[in-house]
């Protein structure tokens, strides 16, 4: 296990590649290079992977992993719930085995990044269910949640593997969801990078900064700050939140785009989820 050291060179995306696979490679290299410490099979653990004692409060915690509940739930909702039309979930979007590690993919007929949770929802809607019983950020949330961490749990082990087809779309959503990253926003003026690549390992407050490699893997994740199950998307809309601006709706292109972003750059890396966190 690694220990907390700080970048000494700061990792310029302007001078670096545009293209999406060699952009990825050298985003990598940034943080293999300066934190040497840090595994490759450690990234998609986030602070636990390098932070000693978040590590032992990490395995205190495992003794009865919360997760366990919400999976539980998760695959009972999955396995009873009927559509309008008396479908199943899985009619939509595949079969649970291995379907979270499809996600996030971009979708060429329609030119957009899917989400699993939001083609859940969609699910729901375009098979006629009554809006105030679609899942959503709000309404649901909890049975959203849950069936995501159930589906993350069926794809446990499976390793990262975003494709970037050859459509020039594909490579605007990458490159928009990079932007996203290394923007800065809101009124304390600070981008994911800031964070979660100059200062990544560094610590603030009393929170360790997790490193730009891992995020996806381990989502949903359950919170314990937050005692519930927290979705990717839901933990993006926070971050930009917390930095005290107006964040994009749950599900925008905008997240997705930095979700396929994230998730591209998790490549190689192993599908940990749900995950525990702090």
């Amino acid at each position: 296990m690694g220990s907390a050291i700080a970048a000494d060179v700061k990792f310029n995306p302007l001078n670096n590649p545009s293209n999406p696979s060699e952009f990825a490679k050298e985003f990598r290299n940034y943080f293999y290079e300066n934190f040497p410490q840090i595994k490759h099979n450690e990234y998609n653990m986030g602070v636990y992977g390098f932070d000693k004692d978040a590590y032992s409060q990490y395995k205190n915690m495992m003794e009865f992993p919360p997760q366990d509940d919400y999976i539980a739930k998760g695959k009972k909702i999955w396995d009873s719930y009927k559509l309008p039309d008396g479908k199943p979930l899985s009619s939509c979007v595949g079969d649970a085995k291995g379907l979270r590690a499809k996600y996030p993919y971009f979708n060429t007929k329609d030119g957009q990044v899917h989400n699993l949770e939001l083609d859940l929802i969609n699910c729901q809607k375009n098979a006629g269910v009554p809006e105030d019983k679609v899942w959503g950020p709000k309404q649901g949330y909890a049975d959203l949640a849950a069936v995501s961490a159930y589906l993350s749990s069926e794809s446990d082990g499976m390793t990262v593997d975003v494709k970037i087809p050859n459509d020039p779309r594909a490579t605007e959503a990458f490159n928009n969801g990079k932007g996203m990253f290394f923007r800065k926003t809101g009124q304390l003026n600070f981008s994911c990078a800031d964070c979660h690549m100059y200062h990544a390992t560094q610590r603030t407050r009393s929170e360790t900064l997790h490193t730009g490699i891992g995020n996806t893997t381990g989502f949903p994740v359950y919170r314990y700050s937050k005692q519930k199950m927290i979705t990717l998307n839901n933990r993006l809309f926070g971050c930009m939140r917390d930095t005290r601006t107006i964040p994009y709706p749950q599900y925008s292109t905008q997240f997705r785009d930095l979700e396929y972003f994230l998730a591209y750059i998790d490549n190689g890396q192993v599908i940990n989820g749900p995950a525990l966190r702090k």
